[in-house]
């Protein structure tokens, strides 16, 4: 059985915490503290990061070399920044028109909503050419299927998600122009979907990272920091992490768009790598925002430490002797389910290999996450059973909209989809969208360290009698549970 010490990841997250009757899988420092908890973006990892999508992936065979495919030494951008954000709301067709133009939202436009840069948003929302206010059905709006929910809502109560079918009425915002350090289409796009969010008591759908949050969440979006100073943070993407055909993990980017620059993906490394490289991917988006085009992009721990909100120390063993990454963004082969976004490939250093990524993260972090077998012991034991009494009561709590729920949960792996002939179980962690009598379901909530038939976000479930853990992620940033987190968490240090 495999396991390992990590915390509930939201869906593009790789996180499992231990419990196994034959092991736990222990991952490296850096990984446990990129996901540490209560930040938001670190649930949804993404990296904060969006809905994962899982797709059938080509092999890391014959990934580009470094350089294969440059026909320059800069980042080629994007002729223009653009953003496109719903609001999804219930409420009568005049009330909607009262606040859904230009004018209305200029107007309810407040310093929480964008700092102190109102005043140059309220210029790009008088602006016509750039920013755009439509008001359109539901059902001539392209919203996502109801069973896939539980995957892109995951931060909303069970209640939150039956009224998404309610909500006729759709308000879309769109801001397209010139992408500077001020990314000022970016910030009016966030800035202008707030106001609306909270006027129409409306959810947010993002089409660009697939996700639908409540405008309190949304609030966690907008942009307030001074003109001239980079804007981005993790939750403005989506980082999807998943497993490729031959073992291999592929990263990627959503939502890059809306900073006038291409898409990033990596592939190539191994699947314990990709939380490192989620923290890696968010850096080098970070330095895209900022508009920088010169390559190689070289990321530093100091880059990735900023960008995951993190000090130096918290995500690498010796940070003085960390050696900066310089990645090479070359032109791609898309696999088929890829977004039809412009993209590009990040390359480390002797080609996307194994191999070459192990050496790039290990010079970064100072060690690659490596697997730890340990016995089951007494005290994970006792931690499972005090759960599984806890349990009625966390539910209880989730469904009153306390936060979001995790529980941890044994997975059986069918012998021709155990990865490497790992292990015959898989505890992970699951994303509760509803319980019952008999047991909780939800996302998948982890990328699988061995189970080749499952994937983060797909749907699954939890017998209530099974469960060893579970864990509040809290409406106000704290957490409730996560016993088995704590305890393999101490025994890391």
């Amino acid at each position: 059985m495999a396991d390992d010490q990590r915390k509930p990841a939201r869906r593009d997250g790789t996180d499992r915490v231990g419990l196994g009757a034959l092991a736990v899988l222990v991952l490296g420092l850096g990984v446990i503290v990129w996901l540490a908890l209560p930040k938001d973006s670190d649930l949804r990892a993404a990296a904060d990061g969006g809905a994962p999508s899982v797709h059938g992936g080509e092999s890391g065979a014959g990934a580009a070399e470094p350089g294969e495919g440059k026909t320059s030494g800069s980042l080629e951008r994007l002729a223009e920044a653009s953003a496109e954000l719903a609001v999804l709301t219930d409420k009568p067709e005049l009330e909607v028109a009262k606040v859904a133009g230009a004018e209305a939202i200029a107007r309810l436009l407040d310093t929480r909503h964008c700092g102190g840069t109102c005043d140059a948003l309220r210029k790009v929302i008088a602006d016509h050419d750039h920013f755009e206010v439509e008001v359109t059905k539901a059902d001539d709006y392209i919203l996502p299927a109801k069973d896939s929910y539980d995957t892109i809502a995951p931060g909303l109560t069970p209640a939150e998600r039956a009224t998404i079918a309610s909500r006729t009425a759709v308000v879309v915002i769109r801001t397209h122009g010139p992408s500077t350090i001020d990314q000022l289409p970016a910030r009016a796009a966030f800035a202008a979907t707030a106001v609306l969010a909270e006027a129409l008591s409306g959810l947010v759908y993002d089409e660009a990272v697939r996700r639908i949050e409540t405008a309190e969440q949304h609030m966690q979006r907008v942009i307030t920091v001074p003109l001239g100073q980079n804007v981005f943070v993790p939750r403005h993407i989506s980082v999807q992490l998943y497993r490729q055909e031959d073992g291999t993990a592929r990263l990627l980017t959503l939502g890059m768009a809306r900073f006038g620059s291409p898409d990033f993906t990596m592939r190539g490394s191994s699947m314990e790598a990709g939380p490192s490289l989620a923290n890696v991917m968010n850096a080098a988006a970070s330095w895209a925002a900022a508009t920088k085009t010169e390559l190689p992009i070289v990321v530093s721990l100091a880059d990735v430490a900023r960008t995951s909100a993190h000090r130096p120390e918290e995500l690498a063993k010796g940070p003085k002797a960390s050696r900066a990454l310089a990645l090479d963004a070359v032109d791609v082969d898309r696999t088929e389910g890829d977004p039809e976004n412009e993209m590009l490939e990040l390359v480390p250093p002797g080609g996307a290999t194994r191999e070459a990524w192990d050496g790039a993260i290990g010079g970064l972090f100072g060690e690659v996450p490596k697997v730890v077998f340990a016995k089951l012991d007494k005290e994970l034991d006792a931690i499972a059973a005090r759960a599984r009494r806890e349990l009625p009561g966390a539910v209880k709590r989730f469904e009153s909209g306390e936060g979001a729920l995790f529980v941890k949960g044994p997975f059986p792996i069918p012998e021709a989809s155990r990865l490497d002939g790992g292990a015959k179980e898989e505890w992970m962690w699951i994303e509760v969208s509803a319980c019952d009598a008999k047991g909780c379901s939800g996302a998948l909530s982890n990328t699988p360290g061995y189970a080749t038939n499952l994937a983060a976000g797909k749907p699954v479930s939890v017998p209530r009698d099974k469960a060893a853990d579970w864990l509040l992620k809290l409406k106000d940033g704290g957490t409730a549970g996560g016993e088995s987190v704590k305890a393999l968490e101490k025994r890391s240090r």
